[in-house]
């Protein structure tokens, strides 16, 4: 986002914002303002200065970084800093009533192009490498997800058979709950939730960890129970528009960083890869006319 100075606040850090932004209180979002709209001065004052600034106590300050994600102001400062630029602002706009067939189609590419380009520094290349290798030693693997996760969790299941790892996707809160019980070291629980508030998956994601099995979420927030209760988070961040929610957008990232894990999977042994993929790509097309 282009503030009133010209300098844009860019890639995750608006992405935090605007996707945890309806979870963020009054004075929260007040805050979360006067950083978008004027980057630059938020990262020359001090806490005192910004919570004076914009009429709050530092406690607000405090809870706004933490709910976006980070440890301490110096950390959220610093992410702020890295993030300026003072490229322009592409051109997707949110959807309008009156915006015809043609628009929105054009509109919503262009925030789909927008939100991946925004996800990606938020993307830690080391703990997708240690999510791999988590999924290549596993003994079992039990993927979960519900709601609008749930197609995302059974596309992971659907990728991890075609390279010969048998997983179990489950979008039932009382099955889940069942399988976290029965897991134990060396298995593998992938949660899927964009929110990560979700009760359900912090408690099975806390079940599995508890009984020894490694636990991966793939999440828009790192600050989320979900995430506290994981061992390994993968981000997918992205941001909200009034006709296109949250959770449409978080699949498309999702979905992005599905496909990246899959890829360095195979990478990790292309030859016995290309066998198995051969194999399952041949009895698929055995269902075909």
């Amino acid at each position: 986002m282009e503030g009133s100075s010209g300098v844009r606040v860019g890639t995750a850090v608006e992405a935090r914002i605007r996707a945890r932004w309806p979870h963020l209180s009054a004075k929260e979002q007040a805050v979360a303002d006067f950083l978008l709209a004027d980057p630059n001065g938020f990262v020359s004052l001090s806490i005192s200065a910004i919570a004076a600034r914009c009429g709050v106590s530092e406690t607000v300050i405090v809870r706004l970084y933490r709910k976006l994600g980070y440890d301490g102001f110096h950390e959220f400062k610093i992410d702020i800093a890295r993030s300026l630029t003072g490229a322009p602002v592409a051109a997707a706009g949110d959807i309008r009533e009156g915006d015809g067939p043609d628009t929105v189609v054009q509109k919503i590419f262009a925030a789909t192009r927008q939100a991946l380009d925004d996800a990606l520094p938020a993307v830690d290349p080391a703990v997708l490498a240690r999510v791999r290798d988590v999924l290549l030693q596993a003994r079992r693997v039990v993927v979960m997800g519900f709601g609008g996760s749930a197609p995302v969790a059974l596309d992971l299941a659907h990728k991890l058979l075609k390279i010969g790892i048998v997983s179990t996707p489950l979008w039932d809160s009382h099955v889940q709950g069942m399988a976290a019980a029965v897991l134990g070291p060396g298995d593998a629980v992938v949660a899927v939730s964009h929110s990560g508030d979700s009760r359900d998956i912090v408690e099975a994601l806390e079940s599995a960890r508890a009984r020894g099995a490694a636990t991966v979420l793939l999440t828009g927030f790192p600050g989320s129970p979900a995430a506290r209760a994981a061992e390994l988070v993968l981000l997918a961040p992205c941001r909200e528009t009034q006709y296109r929610t949250d959770s449409m957008t978080s699949r498309i990232v999702q979905l992005a960083v599905i496909d990246a894990l899959y890829v360095a999977m195979v990478l990790a042994d292309p030859e016995r890869a290309r066998a198995v993929i051969h194999e399952t790509s041949r009895a698929a097309a055995r269902k075909k006319l």
